[in-house]
Formats: structure tokens, C-alpha cells, sequence
């Protein structure tokens, strides 16, 4: 038996031996690596707060000096108590690991030192074979003479998971206590060390029993190497324990709540950018996805810190008003929202909708918010101003038939009450006036990307695009009437920090394009009209106690409700709709609406400055008149019905231009055809009728009955009461 046990371990050695050699020979060298922990990026908004975390695995790396003594001697206790005295590995830990092993016919007996397990952890797998094991020890040598105990025992303690996605005592004591780990005592310290050994088994928050009985082993073992006493451990088992069930910290997952597609943008712009440097830093071609890959892996494991523009308040204002907006409008009703800085192009608010899918980067039929964008174009050229008269009748450009809302048109208006009144017809003509290259010309010069060669044509006046504008663009083109004709490209991330705290990005160096668009009288123009749209034209349920301008927008059968809205700080967009275009219950002034809680809340909280706005006083002076539509003959027409006319509203300075055409709506009586007077005519012969105004009957009905006229005869010679009073006092009745 005893010359077998020898001829097992001769084997064994032999064994170890040649996989020894195996192993030195293939590549296992580190003297050129560099340790650089996977630790996470956070994402903060403009204010400081935390809204995104980026990583592959969830750790926050802490120094050693920062990690209490307890927890580094606790460790030490449990998982290497001769880890200040070996050189990497634990020879006699290590045979008798082996012989249990092959006893056993399975690998059972742990055997590895702190240093194994990292090197494990660094640079292999988990798979259980002998040459694995060979390459742990090698690897871990190495490690022992490129760096010190300390740093080792460091790297170690960020390096170690321990169960719900959390690596390293740090982020541990964050998850499972809710606090730093440099504040946790020595009962917590010693519970979160039990976990290493099987997070799932001892995870606290499921099985908190058996994690407090690894807790009492740990704490044990501390006490039989020194480092407590048991009296000290004794104490420190009967000390209360409070578990985080679930980490309360407004987050799912990666992003704080409603704020998905905002961090999803951010991401979207760091891969751009760590694109170029890795293209930069490879001097080779490399395929664009295995770029996007590298540079997402560098974003996720870099421990960055990445300041955006969003502020916190305005997206919380956001995130409520679209919250409400959004009900009753539909089962699965969605929306989106954006809020820009025109000056600056920063992103200050971004919604996406309810969904994964990023509606404020969707592109969706833009309706008449497309308008204003061509307009201020014409102005631009100087072919049209404010106040050029332009017929708005029914109209056919080879083929393309316009039509206005209700088929109902104005003949003679000016441009300002065609943008105002959103008149489509008085609207193509305009862009045909301007040529549809050049309306284009002007659009994408806003940031507006998604032109198709098919949206070369008039249709596109009225929205009918290939694909669509979506909310962020729209927002961003609005910004430069708010801007003086100035387009500032949006952005969302203001400076980068690697893990050492140097800035490698900045929105000062990225050269962020700046273009003037409009000239500053055009782009003055074009607000003091877009003004008038909310004061007194499609977008009233938009106003504000400050003077405030925007564009309602609708296609067709309500899948898409839109309003583009703007003071000076910031210009806003609603989009409201579905992804599967099904309608919405909603009006057209359901956006504009949202828009104006959104707003007034901002200015209630201050949350902008209020500088450059101006106080509403009053909404000029405004007429709301009724006119006969233009295509209607007069001569020809027995009388005038309600789809004959159309109600619109227009400054006093505008009249002359609808005078003639001016109808009134009268009471008449129906038998007489003179005016009605109630009281004086029958209830069953009143009507309501139409005429030019002037035209209408002058004479009252008197038509009333006999009796009435009896009654009326009674109460003129009737006594009042006063004078009967008097007159019974006078005669001194005496009843008795």
C-alpha cells in the first residue's frame, strides 16, 4: 500500500511535471500588462445627478486604504490565512488539493490563494482541468513579483463577485447594505466577505440565513487567527442586520426611470467618439462593427464619468406633463418630448415614449409644423413678407391637388393669416413660389437629415414626406427662428472624465456646427408670426402669461398630434402618436396643451430665466369675424348655410381685406322673415339665418297674440305699488 501511495505521487509529480513545462512554454508572460480594473461609467445630468450607469460588470473600484482593516483581515482569515507568507501559491494546500482530486476522480478540494483566484480572475476561465490549475499558479507568480501584497489584496477585494450582478466589496456593500464600504461595521464587513465563497448560495437578500451562518464562520475564523476576539465576535453576531430587499434608488436596470432614451442618445454619441480614437490609435482599416463593439466594451469598462446637458428639473416637468397628457388619448397612446436651448443647441429634456423605441429619434409625418420652416425661407429670398396677399382657393399643380381643412377657403389673405389660419393651399403656393429645391435647400439647413429625392415635390409643403422629421431635428430647426437664424447642432454630453479625473472630452473641442440659416429680420419675422399662431390662431391652447410662438401640426386620421413651441431659452417639441399609426383619441390641440402644463410648470419653478421674455398684456387687437367663402355665388344662392362660410380670426389692421364679404349670423322669425324679438313672436317660428352683413331684416316681427297685447295694454295704466299704497291710505278702509 505504501509503495503504491509512493508510485501515485512519482506519477503525479511526473504528471505535474510535463504540464509544468507545457504550460511555461505557451504564452503566459505579463511583465507589459497592465492592471486597469473593469469598473463602470456613470452618467450625471447637468445638476450632478446620477440618471445612467454603463458597464459589463457592476464594480466600483475602491483603493486599500479606503476598505476597512477588518474586511482585509477577514478575507485573509477565510480564503488565505498564509497569504503574507507564500509566494503565490500554497504548496502544501496545493498536493493535498491534488490527492483529494484524484482520490475523489473530480476536482472538489479548493486549493488557491488570494493570488491564484485573481489571476483566475484577470486572466482564465472557470473550467476545472489540471493544466487551468498549472497556468493559475504560473500566472499568479508572476503577479507576486510584479506587484505587492497590498496591491494584490487591492486588486483582489475590486476584483471578486459577489452575486446580483455586483463585483468588488464596494458596490456589495451598496446593494446588500446601502452603504459605502468604508462605513460598515464589523458584523456587515464580515457578512459581505461570507458571500465570496457562493454568492448565489448566501445571497442576504434571498437566503439571509444561510448568508448570517457564513457570516458566524467568518467571523469565527477571525477570532481563531488573532485578528478579533471572541468576545468581540460574539458581539458582532448578535448585532441587527438590515438587508436592502431592492435597491430604492429610482433606477431599472442601467438608467433612472424615464430617462432610457436619453442615456441611450449619450451612448449613441460616445461610441461616435471613441470610434475615432480607436481608428486613430489602430492606423488600419477595421470593420465598422468591430469598431462600434471595441468602442462599447472601452465605454462600459473605463470607469468613465460623463457630464450632459439635461437638466434634471425640466426632465422631471417633462416626464409629468407627458404622463398626463398622454391619458385618454388612446389604450397604448404614446408620446414623445424634446426640449433644446437655441443659443447653445444643449439638450435639456428628452422623452422618448412609454416603449423601447426611441420615438423623439423616429421620424414621423411632421403636418403643417413643416410650414414655418419654408415660410421664413420665402422671407429669406425676399420674395414674400409678412404681409403679401396671396389667394387661397381651390388650386391643381399638374395634378397635385391641395385641399384645406373642411374645404374651406379664404380667397384673399395675407401670409401672416395663412400661417396663422394654417391654410394649406395659400401655403403650396408659397413653396411653389419659393421651388420646391430650394424650399429643401432651406429645410435641411435647419438639421433636418431625413430628406428622401421622393419628398421633391409640393406635398411635402402640407408634411407628406417619404419618412418623416423626427422631434429631436424638428425641435432643433424651430431653435434657429428662436436663435436669430442661427442653427446650433444639439448636443448632449458637455465633458468626459477618465478614471483618473483628466477630461479627454469636451463640447469646446468637438466643433459642434454653428451656421447662420436665416438672416435676424427674417428670423423676426418669422417668430412674430408663429406668435400670432398662439395668440390667436390654431395654436391658442398653447398661450402663455408670456408671449410665446409655435405650430400646431396634424396628419391624417390623428396618428400623429404635434406641437413645436418656443421662448427664448428653450424651444419645445410634443410629438403625440402610436408606432403602429393607429388614431388617437385625442384633438390636434392635445399636444399644444401638454406644452402649455409643461411650460407654465417651468416657469412657476424658475427652472429658466426670464430675462428675455415678455409679459402677456394683451392679444393686440383682435377681430373674429364670419366670411362667405370666395368660391360661393351669391347671385346664385337662395340662401346662405353654415358650410358656405368660415370663421376667422384676424387683427383689426386686416379687415379691409374681407369686408366685403363679411356675413352675420340673425334671428329671425320664420313666418315673417323679420327680426326676431322673444316675447313678440312665436317660440316655434324662431330661426337662425345668414346674410351679407347689412343685408339682413331691419323690421321686428310683432306678431303676438291679442292676449299679449291685452297684457302688455294692463300693465302700461296699471297702478304701480306705490301708488296703490297710497291711494288705499288716502280712503282709510275700515273692515271692521
Amino acid at each position: 500500500m505504501k509503495y503504491k501511495k509512493i508510485i501515485i505521487f512519482a506519477v503525479l509529480l511526473g504528471v505535474i511535471f510535463i504540464l509544468f513545462a507545457s504550460c511555461s512554454s505557451s504564452n503566459l508572460n505579463i511583465s507589459s500588462y497592465e492592471y486597469r480594473p473593469k469598473e463602470k461609467s456613470l452618467i450625471y445630468s447637468a445638476d450632478g445627478e446620477l440618471i445612467g450607469q454603463l458597464y459589463n460588470e457592476n464594480r466600483t473600484y475602491v483603493e486599500l486604504d479606503k476598505i476597512p482593516k477588518h474586511i482585509q483581515e477577514a478575507v485573509i482569515a477565510v480564503e488565505d490565512s498564509r497569504f503574507y507568507s507564500h509566494s503565490g501559491f500554497d504548496i502544501i494546500r496545493l498536493i493535498k488539493a491534488i490527492f483529494v482530486d484524484i482520490k475523489e476522480r473530480e476536482f472538489k478540494e479548493g486549493a488557491s490563494t488570494l493570488t491564484q483566484q485573481l489571476a483566475k480572475n484577470l486572466f482564465l476561465t472557470n473550467e476545472k482541468t489540471i493544466t487551468r490549475k498549472i497556468k493559475e499558479l504560473l500566472l499568479s507568480l508572476q503577479l507576486e513579483r510584479k506587484y505587492s501584497k497590498d496591491k494584490i489584496l487591492e486588486m483582489y477585494l475590486n476584483e471578486i463577485y459577489l452575486g446580483q450582478m455586483v463585483y468588488g466589496v464596494q458596490e456589495a456593500s451598496l446593494r446588500f447594505l446601502g452603504k459605502d464600504v468604508w462605513d460598515l461595521t464589523l458584523a456587515e464587513g464580515a457578512l459581505i466577505v461570507g458571500l465570496a465563497q457562493a454568492p448565489s448560495a448566501y445571497n442576504p437578500v434571498k437566503y439571509f440565513d444561510k448568508a448570517k451562518k457564513r457570516q458566524e464562520i467568518v467571523l469565527d475564523r477571525m477570532a481563531a487567527v488573532g485578528n478579533i476576539s471572541k468576545e468581540q465576535a460574539q458581539q458582532a453576531k448578535g448585532e441587527e442586520i438590515k438587508i436592502l430587499e431592492k435597491k430604492d434608488n429610482g433606477f431599472r436596470g442601467k438608467y433612472k426611470e424615464g430617462h432610457q432614451h436619453f442615456v441611450n442618445k449619450v451612448v449613441e454619441q460616445l461610441i461616435e467618439y471613441f470610434s475615432e480614437r480607436i481608428v486613430k490609435s489602430q492606423g488600419r482599416d477595421i470593420d465598422r462593427e468591430e469598431i462600434e463593439k471595441l468602442a462599447l466594451y472601452e465605454i462600459e469598462n473605463g470607469g468613465y464619468k460623463i457630464y450632459t446637458t439635461l437638466n434634471q428639473a425640466i426632465q422631471g416637468q417633462a416626464l409629468i406633463a407627458m404622463k398626463n397628457g398622454i391619458k385618454g388619448l388612446g389604450v397604448i397612446a404614446n408620446g414623445a418630448l424634446v426640449s433644446i436651448e437655441p443659443s447653445t443647441g444643449k439638450v435639456l429634456a428628452y422623452y422618448g415614449g412609454v416603449r423601447d423605441i426611441d420615438m423623439a429619434n423616429k421620424p414621423r409625418r411632421p403636418g403643417s409644423t413643416i410650414k414655418p420652416l419654408y415660410y421664413a425661407g420665402a422671407i429669406n429670398e425676399g420674395l414674400i413678407n409678412g404681409n403679401t396677399i396671396v389667394l387661397d382657393e381651390p388650386a391643381d399643380f399638374n395634378g397635385y391637388k391641395p385641399k384645406n381643412y373642411g374645404n374651406k377657403y379664404f380667397g384673399y389673405v395675407t401670409t401672416r393669416e395663412a400661417l396663422v389660419n394654417s391654410l394649406n393651399v395659400a401655403s403650396v403656393k408659397i413653396m411653389n413660389y419659393l421651388g420646391v429645391d430650394k424650399a429643401l435647400e432651406y429645410i435641411k439647413g435647419y438639421g433636418i437629415s431625413t430628406i428622401a429625392k421622393e419628398d421633391y415635390q409640393l406635398a411635402t409643403g402640407l408634411g407628406g414626406m417619404t419618412h418623416g422629421i423626427t422631434p429631436l431635428e424638428l425641435t432643433s430647426a424651430y431653435g434657429v427662428i428662436a436663435n436669430k437664424g442661427w442653427y446650433k447642432e444639439p448636443y448632449f454630453i458637455e465633458k468626459v472624465e477618465n478614471s483618473n479625473g483628466d477630461i479627454i472630452y469636451s463640447v469646446e473641442e468637438q466643433g459642434l456646427k454653428t451656421e447662420q440659416v436665416l438672416l435676424e429680420e427674417t428670423s423676426g419675422q418669422i417668430e412674430d408670426i408663429l406668435i400670432d399662431v398662439v395668440s390667436r390662431g390654431t395654436g391658442t391652447s398653447a398661450r402663455l402669461s408670456y408671449y410665446n410662438g409655435g405650430k400646431t401640426g396634424t396628419t391624417d386620421n390623428k396618428k400623429d398630434l404635434w406641437f413645436v413651441g418656443f421662448v427664448k431659452p428653450i424651444v419645445t417639441t410634443i410629438w403625440l402618436g402610436n408606432e403602429d399609426n393607429l388614431e388617437l383619441n385625442g384633438g390636434s390641440s392635445a399636444s399644444a396643451k401638454i406644452y402649455k402644463n409643461y411650460m407654465n410648470n417651468i416657469l412657476k419653478n424658475q427652472l429658466i430665466k426670464k430675462d428675455e421674455l415678455q409679459p402677456v398684456t394683451n392679444y393686440q387687437d383682435i377681430l373674429t369675424i364670419s366670411i362667405l367663402l370666395p368660391d360661393r355665388d351669391i347671385q346664385q344662392m337662395e340662401e346662405i348655410n353654415e358650410e358656405d362660410i368660415a370663421d376667422i380670426i384676424i387683427p383689426s389692421k386686416e379687415y379691409s381685406y374681407f369686408q366685403d364679404r363679411i356675413v352675420e349670423r340673425v334671428t329671425i322669425d320664420s313666418s315673417t322673415g323679420k327680426l326676431f324679438v322673444e316675447g313678440r313672436c312665436p317660440e316655434e317660428n324662431w330661426k337662425i339665418k345668414i346674410y351679407l352683413r347689412g343685408q339682413g331684416p331691419q323690421e321686428q316681427c310683432d306678431s303676438y297674440h291679442f292676449f299679449d297685447k291685452f297684457y302688455e295694454f294692463y300693465n302700461n295704466f296699471r297702478p304701480n305699488n306705490n301708488e296703490l299704497n297710497n291711494w288705499e291710505e288716502s280712503y282709510n278702509y275700515n273692515y271692521n
